[in-house]
């Protein structure tokens, strides 16, 4: 009798099980914080990339992937998105005191400053650029960038939405000015709509962006008409603006996935993007305070999987809002176990945030109320029953609402002139 038969995948398995999916962190992006009141946290805290990675830790799955090193943007990669007025006022920054920095960020709608808050923003525009770099290139086939301050509400001349540089603007710019891309699609599930984004990329048909957010008649941030659906883009870019604006708050599972498989699925193979960068807000998840909305880790694990199976494309997920600590580390558990292909079960099993809020705990409690629940021990990848295909629980799945539908149905009878998988 020959020695037993081991469970646990060998080094080649893990190696090519994780070692292609790629990652950025750097707690140096912490540095950017508002200088207002220590006691009560911003929504956009600190702490929030720290939480997603230390649940990704936990979870034993960082060691499957690949952490990419990088640089900060420097500033001809920044001036191909944002002015130079613009990119010399957040220099300044560095230098000023704090009445100075105070008055500053006051000129911009809901933005913090603090002299470190430029050398952050360059930080996280640096590690997604690197990133998709890293992927486009065929390094890596997919990552995930944990990476603040956000930046899809920064336009080209102002900063607003906690937003300072446009990161996937930036990153997207960076692939094909280097021609590592020739179509680059972007995603935004974040519940706020890209303005920024869409700014950028207005004209551009090499871009396609496509946007799910709140829009309740144009009243909820960024509070204007640009979310509209009938802003289909312009000029050469004309039809490769998609707006999906839902109409009031509670959007949910059922709805995102109708979305999906409706609208931009058919529309991404179509386009035959060679990247996909997904706009990661949190901010829909259940229980995040602003977003009011019920997106559970589910339906993004399954948003993740439908877009990595668009043929011929390479996905990076970049971190946005999202502003309960919990969802935003269970929604990004949930993220990372799809490009995995992990099974959902094994190990960490994410879970939607019990509580509606920001954060409850210090630092030194930075496990969370609930930080997804463990239903196997940490060795998980010893399970008899392992294997690399990733399986969504299904049942979590609803029907859209009727609003939702509608709100779809309409986009698709907009844009059917320009695709024809829409006809």
């Amino acid at each position: 009798m020959g020695p037993r038969k081991s469970n646990t995948p060998s080094r080649e398995i893990l190696e090519e099980l994780g070692a292609r999916v790629g990652y950025v962190f750097d707690m140096r992006m912490t540095y950017h914080r508002s200088l207002d009141d220590d006691e009560d946290p911003h929504p956009e805290d600190p702490r929030r990339t720290y939480w997603i990675y230390s649940l990704l830790d936990r979870a034993d799955l960082l060691r499957l992937m690949t952490r990419v090193s990088f640089d900060e943007a420097d500033l001809m990669q920044i001036r191909r998105v944002h002015r130079d007025k613009y990119i010399n006022i957040l220099q300044n920054t560095a230098l000023m005191e704090k009445a100075s920095l105070i008055e500053e960020q006051e000129k911009y709608d809901s933005v913090f400053l603090c002299s470190e808050s430029f050398y952050c923003a360059r930080l996280s525009a640096g590690a997604l650029i690197e990133l998709c770099v890293k992927v486009s290139t065929g390094i890596l086939d997919s990552g995930f960038a944990i990476i603040r301050p956000p930046g899809h509400h920064a336009c080209r001349s102002k900063a607003m939405g906690f937003c300072l540089l446009n990161n996937v603007a930036i990153a997207t710019e960076e692939i094909l000015y280097g021609r590592l891309a020739d179509r680059v699609m972007i995603v935004d599930w974040d519940v706020h709509h890209g303005n920024g984004i869409q700014e950028i990329f207005i004209k551009n048909k090499n871009v396609l962006y496509c946007s799910l957010h709140r829009y309740d008649s144009g009243e909820f941030y960024p509070a204007n008409e640009e979310g509209s659906l009938e802003e289909v883009g312009r000029e050469m870019g004309t039809g490769f603006n998609i707006n999906i604006p839902w109409v009031t708050s509670g959007m949910g599972d059922g709805d995102y996935i109708y979305a999906f498989k409706k609208l931009i699925i058919p529309v991404a193979n179509e386009f035959r993007p060679n990247l996909i960068i997904v706009a990661a807000g949190f901010d829909a998840a259940v229980n995040d305070p602003i977003g009011e909305c019920n997106v559970t880790p589910e339906c993004y694990a399954s948003m993740t999987s439908m877009l990595k199976s668009v043929p011929n494309s390479k996905l990076v997920l970049a971190l946005e809002g999202g502003y309960n600590l919990d969802a935003i580390a269970n929604s990004s558990l949930a993220c990372v176990k799809a490009l995995l292909d992990v099974k959902w079960k094994a190990g960490v099993v994410p879970e939607a945030a019990v509580y509606n809020g920001y954060a409850t705990l210090s630092e030194t409690e930075i496990n969370g109320v609930q930080t997804g629940r463990s239903v196997y021990n940490k060795s998980w990848l010893a399970m008899p029953d392992w294997d690399p295909e990733f399986e969504v629980p299904w049942s979590y799945q609803s029907e859209p609402s009727d609003l939702g539908k509608d709100v779809v149905d309409q986009v698709v009878r907009v844009h059917r002139k320009y695709w024809k998988c829409l006809q």
